[in-house]
């Protein structure tokens, strides 16, 4: 038997998890729908039993791992262990330490899901060998994680990273202002998947003109999908609408990297992950800010596997730095 560690990335939708050796070697990995309650303990009661089939498939049990790691879609605060900012699992800021502990004894590490994503790319990805270097998710929402001098940098509340709320239009209102859109940051509701979208449907009920977009969302709501297809076929209003959305990424893109002084820059997430050619559009724009730069970006490698990659990599290092 030759279990250490676990790694799990627990979205709204689905929840990865990873085995892995000692060695980091991954003994077996796999998604499944997340078994969501608005009863935390029900769902970790789901969780660990879910985790304890993996192990006892694997030749031990779930006492067996010497540690688990844990990626949330929201602010963990790991000195606390209190989660808020989590709207994808609809619970209140909660301490989720007892409810851990009331079900494993081992070695516990909880952090943010990108964090973890980032970790996983540094670990076996695109960021392997970097020391100083941000991740960036488009999705949904738009969210990041800062790796610097070598490690995660969590800030004084343990929420630093929340790029989507940086503001791209100073003293101008904003789509984040609707409470339609009230979990959504300004620049999220710039370049996410869901503000490409509302931007796209404000487009399609405002104008008169005939739309590709319109056609391609056959009357159901308008999605960044259906504005990056348009785009492909060289549609007018739908290559405007992507080149606001990869300006302001780039924008951001170059004051962050300039800020810290990065080497790297990691793209993943759905949006980029789906649509070929997205890195090389932010790549350009960048380039025209700073022509010679030693600034790199990437795609990220793992896809959705990176965040519970992630997370059983950050236990092999707590446990065998000894802390």
């Amino acid at each position: 038997m030759n279990l250490f560690s676990a790694g799990i990335d627990v979205g709204g939708t689905k929840t990865q998890l990873c085995l892995t050796d000692e060695q980091g070697n991954i003994l077996e990995e796999y998604k499944l729908e997340t078994q969501l309650s608005r009863d935390p303990g029900r769902f970790f009661d789901w969780l660990f039993a879910e985790l304890e089939q993996s192990c006892i498939r694997n030749g031990g049990t779930l006492s067996s791992l010497k540690g688990i790691g844990i990626g949330f879609p929201g602010v963990m605060n790991e000195r606390t262990g209190t989660l808020t900012s989590a709207p994808a699992l609809n619970w209140p800021a909660i301490d989720i330490r007892p409810l851990i502990a009331a079900r494993y004894s081992g070695s516990i590490v909880l952090d943010n899901d990108v964090n973890m994503a980032a970790l996983g790319e540094h670990a076996a990805g695109a960021a392997a060998g970097s020391g100083h270097f941000i991740m960036i998710t488009v999705g949904t929402g738009v969210g990041s994680a800062l790796f610097l001098d070598g490690r995660l940098y969590r800030g004084a509340r343990f929420a630093a990273g929340e790029i989507g709320y940086l503001i791209v239009k100073p003293g101008e209102y904003t789509a984040a202002a609707d409470p339609e859109y009230s979990e959504f940051g300004p620049f999220e509701m710039e370049a996410s998947g869901t503000g490409i979208g509302a931007k796209a449907e404000d487009y399609v009920h405002s104008s008169k003109r005939p739309s590709l977009i319109r056609e391609l969302a056959q009357g159901g709501p308008v999605r960044a999908e259906h504005v990056f297809a348009a785009a492909e076929r060289e549609d007018e209003a739908a290559l405007q609408l992507l080149d606001q959305a990869y300006e302001h990424m780039a924008a951001v893109v170059k004051n962050i990297a300039v800020t810290l002084d990065l080497e790297l820059i990691i793209l993943g997430g759905g949006v980029v992950e789906k649509n070929q050619g997205y890195i090389d559009e932010v790549t350009r724009r960048v380039s025209r800010y700073t022509p010679q730069q030693s600034l790199a970006i990437r795609q990220a490698e793992l896809g959705n596997r990176a965040g519970a990659i992630g997370a059983a990599a950050a236990v092999r290092s707590r446990l065998t730095s000894g802390l």
